[in-house]
């Protein structure tokens, strides 16, 4: 298997994590949403709006060979914008990155973390401790997403 390095995100990154983040969701994502969710979901992730994220939240990525596979962000307590590049998926980036993550928040002194999970990734977060709050919408630019509320204790 070959080395991954995980890494906190820098400005210049934006352009490369919009891009995975769209290609992934336009996969696994884009079937369960109308148009106009898709259209705010581009948005959210835009490289204008990723550039934005990366200077309020911290923004790990992983790498192999300088490529960016994966990506994991924490704001507060929330985890958000967690997603593999597609050829990557099931070889251990995520859990290397959500891993890297809860160590990071760790060492800011959060003992819980949460995150709003898409139906696609539930099975990832069931598998790796986190537990089910409730279902909610999430809204984004006006516009609701089916979410489930999850959380993990880190102790």
């Amino acid at each position: 298997m070959e080395t991954v390095i995980i890494r906190k995100a820098s400005p210049a990154d934006a352009k490369q994590l919009s891009d995975l983040i769209c290609e992934n969701a336009l996969a696994l994502l884009k079937p369960h949403y109308s148009e106009e969710q898709w259209d705010i979901f581009i948005r959210y992730y835009s490289e204008q709006v990723m550039t934005e994220k990366l200077q309020r939240q911290a923004v790990f990525c992983a790498e192999i060979n300088g490529e960016i596979v994966g990506t994991v962000a924490l704001e507060d307590d929330w985890v958000f914008g967690f997603y593999t590049r597609l050829r990557h998926v099931n070889q251990g980036i995520g859990k290397q990155l959500m891993t890297h993550l809860e160590d990071y928040a760790r060492t800011k002194g959060l003992d819980t973390l949460q995150l709003a999970a898409s139906p696609a990734g539930l099975a990832f977060y069931y598998k790796h401790g986190w537990q089910k709050v409730r279902d909610f919408t999430a809204y984004h630019y006006g516009v609701g997403f089916e979410e489930t509320l999850m959380t993990r204790s880190l102790r």
